[in-house]
């Protein structure tokens, strides 16, 4: 069976309550051109459907998501600004669906799956197994060092993000990352409970609410984010998109420690 015919998201109704889960497990549910595809449909069809109010994102396996597919890009040889992910950021990187969103976070939320857990959503569920990262640090892509300040943290939560740190998920509920921590066998059923009680508020209300929320949401300076897509470039010029140095990277790792 070929990607294209796999569902790599799947779409279950739970009353007035929708949850996409995505199910890519062999690849920690990475976001790759199809899965992206489906994903904007999940969020087509939970907005179309008046009967649903408030819609669950989890994942299956051992991540929540573990960000973009750099196997996908590094094979295609697409430069990081033509692959999949950077087409389709507004999935990840804002919170703009017309309906609430609850992440429920099990395992591993890195790179783009970091967004899509915390940012894009309206609230976050963590399971206790979970680790949230900033996954461009590592991969030698600069990127981190606004988070903080769009997620409203304090310094030393902020840097540890910048600094492509690893944060469980005890650690994400106690710098204010995520809503709520629970055990791992618990975290459908609280992510549920938290959906069941937006969907009994009035909608109207939510809505606006989440609108203004929007609104006051603190803005990067322009002046900064001039310079940081010059820091960036000058650090693809010198390293690549990172992609294929990282692969490479972490399979002369792991030759190694066979060795």
């Amino acid at each position: 069976m070929t990607d294209a015919e796999e569902t790599f998201v799947e779409f279950d109704r739970h009353g007035e309550v929708a949850v996409i889960r995505l199910n890519r497990p062999q690849r920690m549910n990475a976001m790759g051109a199809i899965m992206l595809g489906q994903l904007r449909d999940a969020y087509r069809t939970l907005t179309e459907d008046d009967d649903l109010r408030v819609g669950v994102l989890t994942g299956t396996g051992r991540a929540f998501c573990a960000g973009r597919d750099i196997k996908e890009g590094a094979e295609a040889g697409a430069r990081l600004q033509d692959q999949a992910t950077s087409a389709n950021t507004d999935l990840f990187m804002e919170n703009n669906s017309p309906k609430p969103l609850v992440a429920a976070v099990n395992g591993y939320a890195g790179g783009a799956g970091f967004y899509l857990g915390t940012r894009a959503v309206d609230f976050s569920v963590a399971a206790r197994s979970a680790t949230f990262q900033i996954a461009e640090v590592p991969r030698g892509i600069l990127h981190g060092w606004q988070t903080g300040f769009w997620m409203g943290l304090g310094r030393a939560a902020a840097h540890e993000l910048a600094f492509g740190m690893k944060v469980s998920g005890q650690r994400a509920y106690d710098m204010g990352l995520v809503n709520r921590v629970c055990d791992d066998e618990e975290l459908l059923d609280t992510a549920l409970a938290a959906a069941r009680e937006i969907a009994a508020m009035p909608p109207e209300v939510i809505r606006d609410n989440r609108t203004l929320l929007r609104r006051i949401a603190p803005a990067v300076p322009q002046e900064l984010v001039d310079a940081a897509l010059e820091l960036r470039l000058e650090i693809q010029r010198r390293r690549g998109d990172g992609d294929a140095e990282f692969l490479a990277a972490r399979g002369a790792g792991a030759a190694a420690a066979r060795a």
